[in-house]
């Protein structure tokens, strides 16, 4: 699956109004399997979906493109995507799902971020959650999520393929994570919508020092929006390669996110623990990544061993 036939790509091509195919090549993502495409029309992009947790059904991918109508209706900066000649919106090779659309002209931010680029972030997510507050098209995306107890679920199910790899101190690891999720709690009345999930630097385009389009909304679930703002913020408020806690980034992040939504006293009350969550995610993902990968990646257990040192670090 990491490399498709120049067939399989000509294939899609032809399908399209999009013209004749020039060039293809594979771009490293995580998790999924993402290809850009050169035709004399223009250059494209080819998402299609990962393995176990980042699988996704077609009724999945329709469902995401369906949250795609509603905010691209809305005038918020998503991206658009393609049709085909019959009027089919979701691309299937090798059983992988995912769809087509335009290649973005736009950078990420790298390294640490500006004031500037932080506080129109914050204003960009609250703008998301006005729109999908609420909102739910759970039905077309199936029960596979990153919340809270899907999380815990997860771990669990996975404690002795940890123990049986080669990832370093695993017995430590598990026995630390255990006691780390287990104290996230949160109301069951805090807000609901469709969260983005992961709205980190990567997945924010910018062009002419505006914000040029919201990508990749493959992780979007209906949960809880304090945990959508958990993610962003450990994104945006770790500094100097996730080694620092800035708590100016933060109150900038939340002063641009408040111009649009104002927060609950509830939802500000469980800031904290919506990003120790984040931070833990994000820990087992890529403790799960080095223990399913065929070659495995001593920076994806640096990393996740990394996050109990982040969760010492924040203070709100």
């Amino acid at each position: 699956m990491n490399n498709l036939y120049k067939k399989q790509i000509k294939e899609i091509v032809n399908r399209y109004s999009i013209g004749d195919l020039l060039t293809f090549k594979q771009i490293k993502t995580s998790g999924n399997f993402s290809y850009k495409i050169k035709t004399n029309k223009g250059n494209y992009f080819l998402r299609l979906c990962g393995e176990r947790l980042r699988f996704r059904s077609a009724d999945n991918i329709r469902g995401e493109l369906k949250l795609l109508d509603l905010l691209k209706k809305n005038n918020f900066p998503a991206h658009n995507y393609e049709t085909n000649t019959n009027g089919e919106v979701v691309v299937t090779i090798n059983n992988k799902n995912g769809f087509l659309r335009k290649y973005i002209d736009g950078k990420q931010v790298k390294g640490n971020p500006t004031r500037e680029e932080i506080k129109k972030v914050g204003k960009i997510l609250g703008k998301y959650h006005k729109l999908v507050e609420k909102y739910n098209a759970e039905n077309l995306r199936g029960d596979v999520n990153f919340g809270i107890e899907l999380t815990k679920k997860y771990f669990d199910n996975n404690i002795n393929d940890i123990l049986n790899s080669n990832f370093p101190k695993n017995r430590e690891f598990i026995k630390l994570y255990q006691n780390e999720i287990n104290k996230i709690i949160l109301p069951d009345c805090l807000s609901k919508g469709m969260i983005h999930e992961d709205l980190g630097k990567r997945h924010v385009l910018w062009k002419d020092k505006k914000i040029r389009a919201i990508i990749d909304f493959d992780r979007a679930y209906y949960g809880y929006l304090v945990l959508d703002l958990g993610q962003a913020l450990r994104g945006w408020s770790f500094i100097d390669d996730f080694k620092i806690w800035s708590m100016e980034n933060y109150l900038l992040f939340i002063q641009g996110y408040e111009e649009e939504r104002k927060l609950s006293k509830l939802e500000k009350d469980s800031m904290q623990a919506a990003i120790k969550f984040a931070i833990l995610e994000r820990a087992l993902a890529f403790c799960a990544q080095y223990v399913y990968s065929s070659e495995p990646k001593e920076e994806d257990a640096i990393f996740s061993w990394a996050s109990f040192s982040q969760l010492k670090l924040i203070k709100i």
